[in-house]
């Protein structure tokens, strides 16, 4: 008998235990979850903070008063409210093309070939393997200039773009493979606006983009250049220099596919 007390006092122990840490568990949750989000219950908690997080527009490094004041300098005509309004457009065109798998439209007056047939490329590679990328009630918040980078005769403006939406992909068959339909995400895109010869006599796209002589061929190095400094050519004459957008692009890349 004896040896049947031993053994039940042991387990009746180890429950006791168990229940008293299971309890010490329970309250530091509890005590962690009060802190943290004000409730009791820690997924509720935890859920509704979530829930916030896919609400609260991220925010955006603004450059625009230091670069401005550059860029007026080196372009007394630049409109920058314009331009701030077309960035936007594009940057919606782009959710928009993507997601039907149509170009049609696009703003493709403001943005170079480079720009169109890269979203082209995305809609093919989305349709050779089954599948459709959607950007759904995208929602700008903030649009602010981030960088102003000049290299020789290319110049570039860099908009930092806030956005709201619902983001992701679906195989053939509907199922959801990438990002959350009923998650909100808050993230960031890059649109860049390009200073450039005229886009449709160019023959070359893409990084890099510059200025060359129409008589040798020769890169034109710098940024008000009116010689050739090869051949003696006249190039502000003979060139047209104009603003087009370039690239889009996420910044943190996370819920998408392209």
């Amino acid at each position: 008998m004896e040896g049947f007390i031993i053994p039940l006092a042991i387990i009746a122990g180890l429950l006791l235990t168990i229940v008293g840490t299971g309890f010490f568990i329970k309250h530091k949750i509890t005590k962690i979850s009060r802190e943290a989000f004000g409730t009791d219950s820690f997924m509720e908690g935890y859920k509704e903070q979530k829930r916030k997080l896919s609400e609260t527009p991220r925010s955006v490094q603004s450059m625009t008063g230091i670069y401005l004041p550059e860029i007026h300098k080196d372009f007394p005509d630049f409109d920058y409210d314009e331009f701030k309004t077309k960035a936007k457009a594009v940057l919606m065109g782009y959710f928009n093309a993507v997601s039907t798998g149509t170009t049609e439209t696009l703003p493709k007056k403001d943005m170079t070939l480079s720009l169109i047939n890269h979203i082209l490329e995305i809609n093919e590679a989305l349709a050779a393997n089954g599948q459709k990328q959607f950007f759904i009630e995208p929602v700008i918040h903030a649009c602010e200039i981030g960088r102003y980078l000049k290299d020789g005769a290319t110049v570039t403006i860099r908009f930092n773009i806030a956005v709201g939406l619902y983001s992701y992909v679906e195989d053939e068959n509907g199922k959801v493979i990438n990002g959350e339909k009923d998650e909100k995400l808050q993230t960031l895109y890059e649109v860049d606006l390009v200073y450039l010869q005229d886009a449709d006599k160019m023959g070359v796209y893409g990084e890099g983009l510059g200025l060359n002589c129409p008589n040798c061929g020769a890169p034109i190095k710098n940024l008000g250049q009116k010689f050739c400094l090869y051949c003696g050519t006249g190039v502000v004459e003979v060139n047209t220099r104009v603003w087009k957008f370039n690239a889009v692009r996420e910044q943190t890349k996370r819920r998408t596919a392209y």
